[in-house]
């Protein structure tokens, strides 16, 4: 982020010292390039880097919590943790048992331990699922195709 910082203050520095022909100052296209150039300032890219890169995580942030139901009232319960290391997830994946765990998101998954078994829940589609009561939802979790995947409505 420093260096960002300094390359942006060398661009304001450059720009400072170019005129137009007229001797007023270039201005800004719409693009945020430099109207007179054509050239982008250095600003423009950064700044829709990072915003890019915080939607991103905003739309994964938003995209994991909540209730997703498998066959048979299975269900994958998750909610952010409040203090953002991630998340904690209270997960009944047999009609008889119904445990507790933290995951974290690593990429577009979520990666957790459980019963000592390491595992990653993925996006997908009912389909994807293997499960034909899950076969027409589109928004989905899959542990592993066939043996376990979970829905919202």
């Amino acid at each position: 982020m420093m260096r960002a910082g300094w390359m942006l203050a060398g661009a304001a520095l450059l720009l400072a010292g170019c005129e137009r022909e007229d001797g007023s100052a270039p201005v800004a296209d719409a693009t945020g390039g430099n109207a007179m150039t054509g050239v982008p300032t250095a600003s423009a890219p950064v700044v829709a880097d990072e915003t890019a890169a915080q939607q991103q995580e905003e739309g994964a942030r938003e995209f994991f919590p909540g209730t997703w139901t498998g066959p048979e009232g299975l269900a994958f319960v998750v909610t952010a943790k409040p203090d953002g290391t991630g998340y904690r997830i209270r997960n009944r994946d047999t009609l008889d048992t119904e445990v507790t765990f933290d995951a974290v998101r690593t990429g577009d998954r979520l990666a957790f331990v459980r019963r000592g078994q390491p595992q990653t829940a993925r996006p997908g589609t009912g389909a994807e699922t293997g499960f034909k009561w899950l076969a027409n939802k589109r928004d989905c979790l899959i542990v592993e195709t066939g043996v376990e995947g979970y829905c919202r409505d």
